[in-house]
């Protein structure tokens, strides 16, 4: 009879002891291999913000499959939630004397640092190449669409968006008739920023609460399709200066199972 007794796997992770998970010390190993934190709301990791939550659960996955276990799904859900706590930092500020991209990190005084051994709260998804010739593409589109003395002041103000900062109160607006390349700039702008940049209606943001909460940890907002009525309304609103944390309202979404009758 003792021959035949099921004995524990001394295989198994300290997380596991063969029919039950333990999240708290599943989540410690998770960031003893992982390298990533959880603040204002988000997870953070060497990419930037964490912005779909699916491939994270998908690692989640792939360390519990081999666990008979039922309601994985559930169990994963609820490993996320306990990673929220055991990855949480009281304060993780904007580091606005640099621009992180996919091949290092650009300091504002011309230093260039590769690799990508921090966690940082945005990461470009384009590379920095210093040698890289003069673009003479975009140069070209932007002499057939704007006036040569608002070149510059184009491209300071993109330049002014890839740091996490608003005091200079800045917000530019760019007029004309329809089909003369206006929007393709908001096009090159979605390249260079990927994720850090959200396409939105400057007069939902201005008058509904949970727009503005769409806006946390977002380096630009490009309202493609403004109407002047909106900009009116803009005109009474003060941007702030980043020097104080603002109050967001985020949307709370009940999602309930509907069985067919």
């Amino acid at each position: 009879m003792a021959k035949n007794r099921k004995t524990p796997n001394m295989n198994f992770p300290v997380w596991f002891d063969g029919q039950n998970i333990n999240e708290a010390l599943f989540c410690e190993e998770f960031l003893h291999e992982r390298r990533i934190i959880f603040a204002n709301g988000a997870f953070f990791t060497p990419d930037g913000r964490v912005t779909d939550d699916l491939p994270l659960r998908g690692e989640i996955y792939d360390k519990l499959k081999f666990c008979a276990v039922n309601n994985i799904p559930r169990k994963i859900t609820n490993i996320l939630e306990v990673l929220k706590l055991e990855a949480q930092v009281s304060d993780f500020p904007p580091e606005q004397d640099r621009i992180h991209v996919a091949n290092g990190t650009l300091l504002l005084n011309g230093t260039f640092t590769e690799g990508r051994p921090a966690i940082v709260r945005s990461r470009l998804p384009v590379g920095y190449n210093p040698d890289a010739p003069a673009p003479v593409i975009w140069l070209n589109f932007l002499d057939g669409l704007l006036y040569a003395e608002d070149i510059p002041t184009l491209q300071e103000f993109i330049g002014y968006c890839l740091i996490p900062s608003n005091k200079g109160q800045r917000m530019m607006v760019i007029k004309g008739n329809g089909g003369e390349g206006k929007s393709q700039i908001g096009a090159v702008l979605s390249t260079i920023f990927g994720t850090n940049m959200k396409d939105g209606s400057i007069g939902k943001i201005s008058e509904n609460r949970f727009a503005r909460a769409d806006l946390e940890h977002i380096l630009l907002c490009v309202d493609d399709d403004m109407r002047m009525e909106a900009l009116r309304q803009m005109l009474n609103r003060k941007l702030n200066t980043s020097k104080n944390k603002i109050k967001l309202q985020n949307k709370i979404i009940n999602r309930w199972n509907i069985m067919p009758l």
